[in-house]
């Protein structure tokens, strides 16, 4: 490990703007380490059980196996793989690819990925400072020539839509949201998107299997269904486990866990939607930060 020393702190000065990529990271061997990142379970992803499915996942999973950068995966193989079908889908109809909630980088690594063969951009956007930094200088080592066309972007998701894509009228991105799981705030989020609904090609959400203690209110797929009715048009992202898997059981650090029978996340076209919610007479500003 390098001598590189960070403290966590809010970074309030950079809220809602685009970060510059720290240069001492570069010779860190343990970036989680650096940036106070824990890794609890180590979990990783395995990319290869979707082998021979497509050159460029082919790719993009040997890129992110070969790396020795330690990190820890929020979500399943079949999540990842299924979000980047979607990606390959629909890029010809897409300029920019939007990571809300990226953590140590785990669909980050998969979309950024996509950033070369595919001829997009790849926006981070994220509340953490040192979840974007991580991910960020984890991305340079897998896909250096990328690096150009990614950006940081330290906010929520409303923050992001009201600096960035309500200025930019030609944009058409793909919105891969894993960021805050609470009710309250992934409608703030989806509210967001209301105001550029133009400008999002589709929505691809993660957590809708996931439950845990009160305080953490993770109903994220009430908050879809709050906003879209609950026949919203979709199509089912990610695993789905079965009763009995362990993953159904409270873990021991934080108490989540994940519904049986459902699925991890869903893939929302925006072509069509049926919005129930915001109300047409309110404006974006009420969805910001200290606004409700």
């Amino acid at each position: 490990m390098g001598n590189y020393v960070t403290t966590v702190a809010m970074h309030q000065e950079t809220w809602g703007t685009f970060l510059e990529p720290d240069p001492a990271l570069a010779d860190v061997d343990e970036l989680h380490e650096a940036l106070n990142i824990p890794i609890y379970s180590g979990h990783h992803a395995p990319l290869k059980k979707f082998a021979g499915r497509s050159t460029i996942f082919d790719r993009i999973t040997a890129r992110i196996e070969s790396s020795q950068v330690a990190y820890e995966d929020q979500c399943s193989a079949h999540h990842y793989f299924d979000v980047f079908t979607r990606v390959e889908r629909t890029h010809l109809e897409l300029t920019r690819l939007v990571d809300v909630g990226v953590f140590m980088g785990g669909s980050s690594a998969i979309l950024a990925g996509c950033v070369e063969p595919m001829g997009l951009e790849l926006d981070l956007v994220d509340v953490n400072h040192a979840y974007l930094q991580f991910t960020r200088e984890r991305l340079r080592r897998l896909f250096p020539n990328a690096m150009a066309r990614v950006r940081m972007f330290h906010g929520d998701l409303p923050t992001y839509v009201s600096t960035v894509l309500t200025a930019e009228p030609q944009t058409r991105a793909f919105v891969h949201h894993d960021g805050a799981h609470d009710f309250n705030q992934v409608v703030k989020d989806l509210s967001s998107l209301y105001f550029v609904r133009d400008r999002v090609h589709g929505l691809a959400i993660q957590g809708t299997h996931l439950r845990g203690s009160i305080e953490h209110n993770n109903f994220v797929d009430a908050a879809v269904y709050a906003m879209f009715g609950v026949g919203v048009p979709h199509e089912p992202l990610g695993a789905n486990f079965p009763v009995g898997d362990p993953v159904t059981n409270p873990n021991r650090w934080n108490g989540n866990y994940f519904l049986a029978g459902r699925h991890e996340g869903m893939y929302v076209p925006f072509a069509g939607l049926d919005w129930k919610y915001p109300h047409p007479s309110m404006e974006l500003e009420a969805f910001l930060p200290g606004k409700a």
